[in-house]
């Protein structure tokens, strides 16, 4: 096995590769098995987290993920750009790539549920300077989410102007604040806040189907009758040729990111491998309904041509919000803000969750100092959640004014994410906080697009190696937990689409909309790409880590969760139920 590979050892033995510089992290569980052969496993329980977060807690916190500010309001500048069929073709190809994804992190993070995460499985079977890279990239990357969401929050709350009685610092507090309360909560506490949000998200979003299915179906006396496909016809279809369509994908990766941390938390989960199975089997396919449902009778109800898609401030550039304007219902614009304003709120309680886990994962996987993964008897990462939100919210501090917001832009171009769906520049004259869109949303949609990819990228090359090693190892495929459909040609159909997507945020950082494409203007939008490199390498050439080899990848974690599949098995078997059909089809709606 490769050096800096993580390899199970006796407890309290400590492996002196770089990738494993603390004693192992997980305690040695010694039994047999058929499926494996192997007589050593480690057990994932040992890092002190409690595993209290539940698989319905899980299904809505990964689905509430990918339903944030990118969907309400980004979508309305790849609609301007692209066109309704544009923009239908490329979410819609995204959602099939993002199954893929799901497909990827089922199948590894079921086999074996154990912590870590696909930073742990990038090191493991594909290159510990491969996970180092990846896992430094995915931590900054959801730190940097922590002020763009703090940022987005005060601009949705800018809908309403009775809300510039605050200064912007103020506001910046008050979010921080809130952040820390619901991340300090037991981890039990916080998947029920995250649930109960993410009910509420996805509540909003059956609303806004069935409104906008009546919408264009002629329900509503405004439109003037049945609206279909008449927008494609008048302004078209497609905008903007190719560059409409690189401008739309990028969004479309923005759009769909977040429910690849769903193997992040498998640290934290009850009964993992069937959790997480359960979890993943059903989700895309509610994503794919909502996401793709969604952008369809969107480019249906609103022109591409309309001003305020590109012109509106905040939450006004909304399609959503354009198309209850349009139907002149506008008191419902104010219900779907406040329900953005939840979506923004949560997607930040969201990513301080993730850039903490994130960062203990590395301080547990020996890549960082110990010192981050320090935890509470409650098992919260006080540590992490500290310097998480003490690095992401000081940052907020730099939008105050112009100087500082290049500042941040430049920051956060490190890693691909500057102010994610309100990227813009901030002018203040008294109370008053106003948001001019310019070219600076381009750099940022793409910034955290080329973040997104990265991840996923990573989690199709970590899964294609994964099965790579179980057949080496003579593991039959067909024990696996969970299969996922057209394996693995989907994800080598995935890697092609994403490079492709790669190409076009390319393109768009050297011509972007609305500028005079410049150096300046392609490092601020396309820094992250170099730097992934130079991470890889560098860790790569100082601990001179070797790609692993798919006979010594290490399985045996798989062990302890074989055995718990045989106690649940013997359970169910002596119980001899079969649940009802009406249990069976909450479950598919509901979780």
């Amino acid at each position: 096995m490769a050096e800096h590979s993580a390899k199970s050892v006796d407890p309290g033995v400590e492996s002196k590769g770089a990738f494993n510089a603390q004693p192992d992290i997980e305690r040695v569980a010694t039994t047999s098995t058929e499926l494996h052969g192997s007589t050593t496993a480690v057990h994932p329980d040992n890092v002190g987290y409690h595993r209290s977060l539940t698989r319905r807690k899980v299904m809505m916190m990964t689905f509430g993920a990918g339903i944030g500010t990118g969907l309400w309001v980004g979508t309305g500048q790849a609609l301007h750009y692209a066109g309704p069929a544009g923009l239908a073709l490329t979410y819609t190809l995204t959602a099939i790539i993002v199954y893929a994804q799901y497909s990827s992190v089922g199948e590894m993070t079921t086999y074996m549920p154990v912590h870590g995460g696909f930073i742990r499985q990038c090191s493991e079977f594909v290159d510990p300077a491969f996970g180092f890279a990846i896992g430094i990239n995915f931590w900054f990357a959801w730190v940097m989410i922590i002020p763009a969401e703090i940022t987005a929050a005060v601009s949705v709350l800018k809908f309403w102007p009775q809300t510039d009685a605050l200064p912007l610092a103020a506001y910046i507090t008050i979010f921080i604040v809130v952040l820390a309360v619901a991340n300090m909560f037991h981890v039990k506490v916080y998947g029920y806040i995250e649930y109960y949000m993410s009910f509420i998200k996805c509540l909003a979003v059956m609303l806004m189907i069935c409104f906008m299915f009546i919408m264009t179906s002629g329900g509503i006396k405004a439109t003037g009758g049945p609206i279909i496909f008449s927008y494609w016809k008048n302004p078209g279809a497609f905008n903007n040729g190719i560059k409409g369509i690189a401008k739309s994908f990028v969004q479309a990766a923005f759009s769909f990111g977040g429910g690849e941390h769903i193997a992040v938390i498998a640290g934290e989960v009850a009964d993992p491998r069937h959790t997480i199975k359960k979890t993943v089997r059903p989700v895309f396919w509610r994503m794919f309904t909502f996401f793709v449902a969604n952008i369809w009778l969107v480019g249906m109800c609103v022109p591409s041509n309309d001003p305020d898609l590109i012109n509106g401030a905040g939450t006004l550039g909304s399609p959503f919000v354009i198309a209850l304007k349009r139907a002149d219902v506008w008191g419902l614009a104010h219900a779907i803000n406040g329900f953005i304003f939840l979506s923004v709120i949560s997607c930040g309680v969201t990513s301080v969750y993730v850039a903490s886990r994130s960062l203990t994962a590395l301080a547990d996987l020996g890549i960082v100092h110990g010192f981050f993964g320090r935890k509470d008897s409650a098992g919260r990462p006080y540590v992490a959640i500290a310097i998480c939100l003490g690095l992401g919210g000081g940052l907020c501090y730099l939008n105050v004014d112009s100087t500082g917001t290049v500042v941040y832009g430049w920051f956060s171009s490190l890693v691909g994410i500057t102010p994610l769906c309100f990227p813009a520049s901030f002018t203040f004259s008294g109370s008053a906080f106003h948001i001019a869109h310019s070219a600076m949303l381009t750099k940022a949609t793409v910034q955290v697009a080329i973040a997104t990819l990265f991840q996923w990228a990573s989690i199709y090359i970590a899964h294609l190696r994964f099965r790579t090693g179980l057949r080496a190892q003579g593991k039959d495929l067909s024990t696996l937990p969970f299969k996922g459909m057209l394996t693995p040609y989907a994800q080598y159909f995935s890697l092609v689409i994403v490079l492709f997507i790669f190409g076009c945020e390319f393109y768009l950082a050297c011509f972007p909309f609305g500028e005079k494409g410049s150096a300046k203007s392609f490092f601020s939008t396309y820094l992250a790409a170099p730097l992934f490199v130079f991470d890889y390498f560098v860790y790569k050439s100082w601990f001179k880590t070797k790609i692993v080899n798919p006979s010594e990848m290490d399985f045996s974690p798989a062990i302890v969760f074989d055995e718990e599949d045989r106690a649940r098995e013997e359970r169910v078997e002596e119980k001899g139920e079969k649940k009802p059909w009406l249990k069976r089809m909450q479950y598919v709606v509901f979780g």
